[in-house]
């Protein structure tokens, strides 16, 4: 079993860093790592030691056979006791460091000595234990020994609950249900791999540096795998184990691949719109096509008889007909140039307030018998491009609006703007309880030239457009809706202070 779940580590590291490249994917490739090398060591060691029963062993190491091969490899106990070292004093440090900088907490967030504080406690261990340090160190007082091992026991206990503290805090403090869905795989993982690391840790290296000595008293660690145990009590070892080493894969495999998923969006959208360039001139045919339905109705106006009152009649039809194809016209051009022109966004201090005010007097310009709902949490500071980010706001409004209608839903439709302070984020969200999206196109709205609105008003840009409008202020764009309910769009802003 402890071999299975050694190799569950090294694919879980490997996949972590080649997934995603960042400080958090580094911490926690750092904790896989370090709990591989402290469970190769206590393997190693078991293997060598010997005196466990049958059960224990297969229990280890699945196979007898391995066992065997594993106890005859010429490796020295100082280099199997500093690999447990290492193992045991970095997962703690890397727990911690990926703890702290997932917490809100000002003065751990905006002090970074204290992060660099935090190193001094496994650094020193881990100098302290390198073999030649320690067996002069036990040698010049062998008193200090106890000691030794009795406070690396009680850092690393400090550090587990510290870290577990954080997280728990942190998890508890996050109010939006995507959020919290999201950040709960990171607690998952932490908890359930400190519970297999708490399983492991009491083996301290210095029962492997000292193992010939008499005088050493063997206290926790590989020594309390010599009990005798029942057979719940060793089923009880399984469960823990199975329970902790599944949670805790499963738990890390869905938080890399959610953010790489996220990542490769990206990528794949900036090719969809490459591509997409050649549905341009999809457009310009049929921009052609209403042009030259305008040379017909303009034929027809030139065919009128304006002394009698049913040409008068038809003139103010082709004309109302007229302006209406033209505005259509304007709307889609506009739409297609603002998607497609490349203008730099510049970003300045502003207060959320202040956009919100600005795209709402653009909708109700747009749509002055309609009415949004504005709930700001406050009105924070964000670094932002006003135009750009108002026009963003905007037209998910007009959107929202749009969805509305085409509910039905009369005096009991209703749109919200409402903003959310969020952990890292500044969270603008807009709310409608319209037609909805199906489940199977939600993925789709964001790319070019997708619409499922009447094609003669709408190319397909508008939302596209609001996603690289939110990518350019190095935020992102989230969607959760439920057809025939309703929808919820998030600009999730980097949070700034002045």
């Amino acid at each position: 079993m402890l071999i299975l779940l050694l190799g569950a580590f090294m694919v879980a590291s490997g996949y972590v860093l080649l997934r995603k490249r960042s400080i958090e994917s580094f911490f926690l490739s750092g904790m896989c790592i370090s709990l591989m090398l402290e469970f190769t060591g206590i393997l190693i060691f078991a293997a060598k030691k010997g005196g466990y029963s049958r059960q224990i062993l297969e229990f280890l190491f699945v196979s007898m056979e391995l066992k065997t091969k594993i106890q005859y490899l010429v490796i020295p106990l100082d280099l199997i006791g500093y690999m447990i070292a290492l193992g045991r004093y970095l997962f703690p440090f890397f727990l911690l460091q990926m703890a702290m900088r997932y917490s809100m907490i000002s003065f751990i967030r905006q002090d970074p000595l204290i992060k660099k504080i935090s190193a001094i406690l496994p650094v020193l261990s881990l100098i302290l234990y390198y073999p030649e340090i320690y067996k002069a160190v036990i040698a010049w007082k062998p008193e200090v020994q106890d000691f030794i091992v009795n406070f690396s026991y009680f850092w690393i206990w400090l550090y587990i609950l510290a870290a577990i503290l954080l997280l728990v805090i942190e998890y508890l403090s996050i109010t939006m249900v995507f959020f919290r869905r999201q950040f709960s795989l990171i607690v998952i993982y932490m908890i359930t791999m400190s519970g297999l690391y708490l399983f492991y840790c009491g083996q301290d290296p210095g029962q492997v540096y000292r193992f010939y000595s008499s005088s050493y008293k063997w206290k926790r660690g590989i020594g309390y795998l010599q009990y005798i145990w029942d057979i719940k009590a060793y089923y009880l070892l399984i469960l823990i184990n199975v329970i902790c080493g599944i949670l805790g894969f499963i738990s890390l495999l869905r938080y890399t691949q959610e953010n790489y998923a996220s990542d490769m969006e990206d990528v794949v959208m900036e090719r969809k719109y490459n591509t997409a360039r050649v549905g341009t001139l999809v457009f310009v045919h049929s921009t052609k096509n209403q042009l030259l339905a305008n040379r017909v109705i303009f034929k027809r106006i030139n065919s009128l008889d304006m002394t009698q009152p049913e040409g008068t009649r038809k003139m103010r039809e082709y004309v109302e007909t007229l302006e209406s194809i033209n505005e259509a016209l304007l709307e889609r051009m506009e739409e297609l140039y603002r998607s497609v022109k490349s203008s730099s966004i510049v970003m300045v201090s502003c207060s959320l307030e202040e956009i919100a005010g600005n795209a709402l007097n653009r909708f109700y310009d747009k749509c002055p018998n309609a009415f949004v709902e504005v709930s700001l949490e406050s009105n924070a500071a964000v670094l932002a491009d006003k135009a750009h980010l108002c026009e963003a706001i905007y037209n998910l409004l007009v959107n929202a609006q749009d969805a509305v209608e085409a509910a039905e839903r009369g005096a009991e439709g209703k749109i919200s703007l409402l903003s959310h302070d969020e952990r890292l984020y500044t969270v603008i969200e807009i709310k409608d309880n319209g037609v909805g999206i199906p489940k199977g196109l939600v993925k789709k709205i964001f790319d070019p030239f997708y619409t499922s609105k009447n094609r003669n008003h709408n190319w397909g840009m508008g939302l596209y457009y609001v996603r690289a409008i939110v990518k350019g202020h190095l935020g992102s764009l989230r969607v959760e809706s439920r057809e025939g309910k309703g929808s919820s769009f998030y600009i999730l802003l980097p949070k700034y202070e002045r």
